[in-house]
């Protein structure tokens, strides 16, 4: 006879329930939890006031010109703009066909977004009219899924799990350089206030740094046990935020890391504040967490998201969260929110690092963590 869950002596749970079919305990106990934080945090008046979006927000880009609109890069393969104030969908970008995992903004001499460009999973980048939603020019060349965008005057650089990085011409659509070094995906690229320099964050578990007039790797940063997801360069220190859970600062000096902060679970993505003393996280264990840089210390957990928060931006006082729940959220910041105070314990799930293997012209197996990564954006938009 098949004991129930509820028997102590019963292991690894096999639920009769066919959704449940090879789920673990935790696994089932886990999705639990989320629908009773999902019952919990909707609504206007729940934690951070969400904005709810039609489908996953992989990432988004905050309007520079003191408004309080952005563009949302969303799984049900669109670009969106909002009103953050709102709530208020401004404009649909429609046209990829598969989910769309970065967005930039490009802005004229008045510093009006007239422009946006996109990156997907289709392998395509698309640019924008922001005022009629159409494409004006599209990108090809990667292989691979579209993991990030950047422009800097009239280049844009994208970021592909092709293990690539490549340098556009924004006005006519020309490659003219590719960047290889990395030997897996590369999750996220960003540039000095010149454009001289790119640092890029891939699976392969370093961080590079190249050179963009001429192509080539200066450093290579290790530090990371596996995957590499986001950056941020801010005020001369690059920061990192990796699967092996934990956020680093690097001494661009060194290339060496100077400042460890630990997670329970895969780092996503991080903002820093104004002159490097707090930083903010964002987890896969759906907390976005305020840090001291000093001590190393979490201070303040804000909860709220009931899935991955995939991107956080800082504008003034106010840090914004996105999520695979299919929420942006606002937390007002103050500085008494880095006075510290009693953390709650949470369960540490652990992490194997990544096996590398040698380059190979052949297709790049998948990681445990970019396989988990894509069964989560594969989930329906139903349950959201």
């Amino acid at each position: 006879m098949l004991q129930t869950p509820m028997d102590p002596s019963v292991g690894p749970n096999i639920s009769n329930d066919s959704g449940n079919f090879f789920q673990s305990d935790r696994d089932i106990e886990l999705e639990r939890t989320r629908q009773l934080k999902k019952a919990q945090s909707s609504g206007k008046n729940a934690a951070g006031q969400p904005i709810a979006m039609p489908s996953k927000v992989l990432s988004f880009a905050l309007v520079k010109n003191g408004t309080t609109q952005a563009y949302v890069a969303e799984s049900g393969h669109v670009a969106r703009k909002i009103d953050l104030k709102t709530g208020t969908s401004l404009n649909v970008f429609k046209g990829h066909t598969g989910p769309v995992t970065s967005v930039a903004v490009g802005y004229d001499e008045q510093d009006e977004d007239v422009f946006i460009v996109t990156g997907s999973w289709d392998k395509t980048i698309r640019k924008w009219d922001t005022k009629t939603a159409t494409t004006i020019l599209t990108f090809n060349g990667h292989s691979d899924f579209v993991k990030r965008i950047v422009i800097f005057g009239n280049r844009l650089y994208s970021a592909s799990s092709d293990s690539t990085i490549r340098q556009w011409d924004l006005e006519t659509g020309e490659c003219l350089r590719v960047f290889k070094e990395h030997t897996r995906a590369v999750e996220d690229i960003v540039l000095t206030e010149d454009g001289r320099i790119l640092f890029s964050a891939s699976s392969d578990t370093t961080i590079k740094k190249w050179d963009t007039t001429t192509g080539q790797v200066l450093a290579t940063l290790s530090g990371h046990l596996t995957s590499v997801y986001a950056l941020v360069l801010q005020e001369g220190s690059l920061w990192s935020a990796s699967a092996d859970k934990t956020a680093k600062r690097w001494d661009l000096e060194t290339n060496l890391p100077d400042s460890s902060f630990e997670h329970p679970d895969f780092v996503r993505s991080l903002a820093v504040f104004p002159g490097g003393a707090h930083l903010a996280t964002g987890s896969r264990d759906e907390n976005v967490r305020l840090w001291d840089v000093a001590s190393e210390k979490c201070v303040r957990t804000l909860s709220g998201h009931y899935g991955e928060v995939s991107d956080i931006k800082r504008q003034g006082s106010t840090l914004w969260s996105a999520s695979l729940d299919g929420t942006i959220r606002s937390w007002s910041i103050t500085e008494q929110d880095f006075k510290g105070g009693p953390e709650p314990i949470v369960e540490d799930i652990p992490i194997e690092p990544v096996k590398l293997q040698k380059k190979s012209s052949k297709s790049v197996k998948l990681t445990d963590e970019e396989e988990r990564e894509l069964a989560e954006l594969m989930g329906s938009d139903d349950d959201l």
